[in-house]
């Protein structure tokens, strides 16, 4: 697809206590392969445990400057709650208390703000870590096609001996299938097959007619 940009961003290891989740390094080699016929390979854009927030939001505001007619932003990792019940992306030197959450995390909000002013005709966030259905409540959503793993108060999902969270394994399955797809089939999809095996229900969020956005032809 011409002028699509795509940020995808893992977070497997950490340093400060929380989980170590290696699905989230597998997540991004996945869906980097499901995406290509989406994303051309030079507008794509992988962070594996990125040490700090400002590598991320730097590239994504590159990416957000100039006119496109996509621009995905992914998120697979830890996510956590800040003070005022906002959700932080955990990086690999996060602390989980509400208090340190949002200095020592890439907060949502950076995220969100540029992704809001971003010049890119459809702009999709997604988000695949516990909590992710807080980013419903951010003002700087308001415009965003936004799909979740969770709701706002559910954990995300993932097995010890699987190679991706149960999310994005079935997100990547339903991108490498046959026939046209858009956001609204991939939504549908998910819902109906993680419900199935009582896995968290993931949330959409469309914005106009953003759930036709056609993924594949």
């Amino acid at each position: 697809m011409p002028d699509s940009r795509a940020v995808l961003v893992g977070t497997s290891t950490y340093t400060e206590g929380l989980p170590q989740l290696d699905q989230a390094a597998a997540n991004l080699t996945d869906l980097h392969d499901a995406l290509v016929d989406v994303v051309d390979t030079p507008g794509m854009h992988l962070f594996c445990d990125p040490t700090t927030p400002q590598l991320v939001l730097d590239r994504l505001d590159g990416c957000a400057s100039s006119p496109a007619d996509l621009l995905l932003f992914y998120y697979a990792g830890h996510g956590l709650r800040d003070q005022d019940d906002h959700l932080c992306l955990a990086l690999p030197g996060s602390v989980d208390t509400p208090r340190d959450a949002r200095r020592t995390s890439l907060p949502l909000d950076s995220v969100l703000e540029i992704m809001k002013h971003a010049k890119a005709r459809h702009r999709v966030v997604v988000l695949d870590c516990c909590y992710s259905g807080l980013a419903m409540d951010s003002p700087a959503a308001a415009d965003l096609h936004l799909l979740t793993a969770t709701n706002r108060t559910t954990k995300a999902a993932y097995r010890a001996d699987a190679r991706n969270t149960e999310f994005t394994g079935e997100l990547v399955r339903v991108l490498d299938g046959p026939g046209p797809l858009d956001l609204g089939g991939v939504y549908r999809h998910l819902d109906q097959v993680l419900t199935a095996r009582g896995q968290p229900r993931p949330r959409q969020r469309c914005v106009d007619h953003s759930a036709g956005f056609l993924l594949r032809h």
